[in-house]
């Protein structure tokens, strides 16, 4: 047996779990007009290619025949894509949700030439259904037309300018002379362009394909060299040109986000969205649809560590109710379980059915890793005999050999590795507060943490009040932090930015083996959060304040908390052991000694 390719695991990932497929083509039969009486049928569907002629005839029969023949494990469905108003066709797609790759005709309205309105509108309902993940716009029409609305037609605009200063008044005594070739040198190519560099980089990249004129941005570097615009304003004139350019073809954006990540437009085409993958091609070449969408997808080259996720809901999918008794364990763990739930009071209740599912999930999980592995063993096989550096910059355009480059991934590795989006609905062990400027990590034991739920009958007890142990977090810088990584006490973790995420790295100490800061605090409402982002609390803690008399004495301190990340438990219980060992220290009398430079030299 040949050995797997990259594209080969491609293919395992991402097709091999299909099982149901919709054609929606005005120019397919449905199995509803098939039952009709022939004089019926010609009546109502008499304008329909497929039963014209046996050429027509035999190219849909050969296109059905790809997912219901022998080795075509597939449900086939197909719709005419024909409803008397936009809200029914709205329903229709709502109603066909089970379908894992659509087949999508571009024009499905004869009496509208080269309007493919209904399918797009169809394509942005599949892309806001979770479930719908692979699209085929399979079409007679121009693909380089097609791609091009369906590019426009999946994205919002996003260049309209906000506030009311007028952002291109600099550009005034420009635009008065040259406004007309430099809003022409915008047109849907250029615009794309531009889109696709800012989906993946930045302002500053886009400039920078400016001044080299890069790919069709050169027409737009043609028409400001040509009105002699200073270069410092060359950008804000490409922002006005693309902002025009939106604003007379208002009707061929989308006013909702569906997600779309990037596209390409060369031979293979396709965009991708978060949820999902839309591909194209045409059926006068009567190509191997399977074959088609297998080709945009190895084009689009997913990552290796997106493979093994993709693999890994195939096999949730697949083999998800088979390993459900082991998961789910014998009736006394089922039992026991729902009695607690039953019992338990409305302040713990969320915790214990987080912690559940936890603990299910992870049995589940054990089940179907073995597949996973198998599958990541044969996609490492694939590239094990090659230079790692260069395998690496090919899949994830990322040259490690840099040291740069590599310092930044290892911090960015480090904090997906360490730390998770904060889930949890009370404040709890592996919390990072964020207070008055001021990181603090949660050091309390999870157990402690749930609402309701306390040891004992401590003295400062107090209703609606949760204790716990705050380490206050030290800001380290990256690369220091990473030559520390392994020695312990450091935190690498992604927080909460406003709408984003931002990556920091801190210690939990001012040096190595000396103890963290720490203080008792206490947070409001037994603890839980708020339902914002970040979310957010109110914590009380012991403060000083100055007295008339200039001494100062002790005060309560209350002050609003941010939750803005999470580190993962075992994390968590590093940095919590390391804090308990601070507090039960030995040997307090030892004396300790630095030696200086000349002696660690003689040494």
């Amino acid at each position: 047996m040949a050995e797997a390719t990259y594209k080969d695991l491609v293919a395992e990932a991402f097709l091999s779990p299909i099982r149901s497929v919709l054609i929606v083509d005005d120019d397919y039969p449905t199995l509803h007009e098939i039952l009709l009486s022939d004089s019926e049928r010609k009546r109502q569907y008499g304008d329909k290619d497929w039963n014209r002629s046996s050429h027509s005839r035999a190219r849909v029969r050969r296109v059905i025949e790809q997912f219901r023949g022998p080795g075509a494990p597939y449900m086939l469905d197909i719709h005419d894509g024909r409803s008397p108003s936009e809200e029914t066709d709205e329903k229709k797609v709502g109603t066909l949700q089970q379908t894992d790759l659509l087949i999508l005709d571009y024009i499905l309205d004869k009496a509208k030439e080269d309007d493919g309105t209904a399918s797009l509108r169809i394509a942005r309902e599949a892309l806001d259904n979770k479930h719908f993940n692979l699209i085929l716009v399979h079409t007679k029409e121009d693909l380089d037309d097609v791609f091009t609305e369906f590019a426009l037609g999946l994205l919002q605009p996003c260049f309209e300018q906000d506030g009311n200063d007028d952002p291109y008044e600099s550009l005034v005594d420009f635009l008065d002379e040259h406004e007309t070739p430099l809003v022409t040198a915008v047109a849907a190519e250029q615009y794309l362009f531009a889109r696709g560099i800012l989906a993946r980089k930045t302002m500053v990249q886009l400039k920078s394909a400016l001044m080299r004129g890069e790919g069709p941005l050169g027409a737009v570097k043609n028409a400001l060299e040509t009105g002699g615009l200073d270069r410092r304003e060359w950008l804000r004139a490409l922002q006005y040109a693309l902002e025009a350019f939106e604003g007379s073809n208002a009707e061929r954006f989308s006013t909702e986000n569906h997600g779309v990540l990037d596209w390409r437009n060369e031979t293979v085409k396709y965009i991708r969205a978060s949820r999902g993958f839309v591909c194209f091609s045409k059926k006068q070449d009567e190509l191997d649809l399977l074959k088609t969408v297998h080709e945009a997808l190895a084009a689009w080259r997913p990552l290796p560590s997106r493979l093994l996720l993709t693999k890994l809901r195939a096999e949730m999918n697949e083999r998800g109710i088979e390993v459900q008794d082991d998961a789910i364990g014998n009736p006394e763990v089922g039992a026991v379980w729902y009695l607690r739930l039953l019992e338990k009071d409305e302040p713990g209740l969320q915790a214990l059915i987080d912690r559940t599912v936890r603990h299910h999930s992870e049995q589940l999980l054990d089940q179907l890793l073995p597949q996973v592995n198998d599958f990541a063993a044969r996609l490492r096989k694939i590239d094990a005999e090659k230079d790692a550096y260069d395998v690496v910059k090919r899949r994830f355009g990322l040259d490690l050999s840099n040291e740069a480059v590599l310092l930044t991934a290892k911090a960015g590795h480090n904090a997906f590795i360490g730390s998770k989006p904060s889930k949890s609905a009370h404040v709890d062990l592996g919390h990072i507060l964020l207070i008055s400027g001021t990181y603090w990590f949660c050091a309390t034991p999870a157990c402690d943490m749930v609402p309701g739920q306390d040891r004992g009958s401590p003295p400062d007890k107090l209703p609606e009040l949760k204790r716990f142990t705050a380490l206050k977090l030290i800001e380290h810088g990256e690369n220091k932090a990473l030559r520390d990584a392994n020695r312990g006490g450091q935190v690498f973790v992604n927080l909460r930015n406003g709408e984003g995420t931002e990556r920091k790295a801190f210690r939990v100490a001012e040096s190595l083996g000396s103890s963290p800061t720490s203080m008792t605090m206490y947070v409001e409402n037994n603890g839980y959060l708020s339902e914002g982002l970040p979310p957010s609390c109110r914590v009380v803690h012991v403060g000083a304040e100055t007295k008339p008399d200039g001494t100062m004495a002790p005060a309560l301190v209350e002050q609003t908390a941010l939750v803005c990340g999470m580190l993962r438990y075992e994390y968590a219980l590093e940095i919590q052991s390391r804090y308990v060992a601070s507090q039960a220290r030995i040997g307090l009398e030892f004396e300790a000694h630095e030696p200086q430079a000349a002696e660690e030299k003689s040494d």
